[in-house]
């Protein structure tokens, strides 16, 4: 059991920003709200027997705040990598029907070329999906035990799709709620394709 590492992809608990209409955020930098810090306290005791020894974190508030919540559980350091959440460029911060309207064209070519249309300003999910998965590896290689990873549903849907081998728009129809916590095996220092989905 000594060569079995489990790895807990966190998705942040709940921003603070209006959650009446479906809002597309990236690299927008929110801060959770009152009931994002609630959900995330509501982990401390999903965590508090998983012997973690480090938690890694994008660097967006969403997210450090989520990781800062944990680490006062389990008294591990947090560390900054790169999982922060796709780059959505200029439609960053508006509502998916904003953007339908202000940018019918382009909202058009990406919903016909989901995995590699890249946002202007922005980057395309393939290329969140590699700077992810560098970052697990190199994350991986740099850890030992079980790790907490907090981040963003794109990217946790980014990096599912590498691991279980399907695309990326196959990865989307995974539900990823705030706070959701979904597990990956590492056995004999290699990255397990079966994925433990827990909510």
């Amino acid at each position: 059991m000594d060569d079995v590492r489990n790895i807990y992809m966190v998705r942040h608990c709940q921003p603070s920003f209006s959650s009446s209409k479906k809002f597309c955020i990236g690299k927008l930098d929110i801060p959770l709200s009152h009931e994002g810090r609630e959900q995330a306290k509501n982990l401390l005791s999903y965590f508090s027997d998983k012997k973690i020894s480090s938690i890694y974190s994008s660097n967006l508030k969403r997210a450090w705040e989520t990781a800062e919540i944990l680490a006062n559980n389990v008294a591990v350091p947090i560390i900054k990598n790169e999982f922060s959440e796709i780059d959505m460029g200029k439609w960053d911060g508006l509502t998916f029907d904003e953007i339908k309207l202000l940018y019918p064209e382009e909202y058009k070519k990406r919903g016909e070329d989901f995995e590699n249309y890249v946002i202007d300003g922005g980057e395309s999910i393939k290329e969140c999906q590699s700077r992810a998965m560098s970052e697990l590896y190199k994350t991986l290689n740099e850890s030992s035990g079980n790790i907490i990873i907090v981040t963003h549903a794109g990217v946790i849907r980014a990096m599912l799709s590498s691991v279980e081998g399907i695309s990326i728009r196959e990865a989307f129809r995974y539900k990823i709620d705030y706070g959701s916590v979904k597990q990956l095996v590492v056995k004999h220092h290699e990255l397990q394709r079966s994925v433990v989905w827990n909510f």
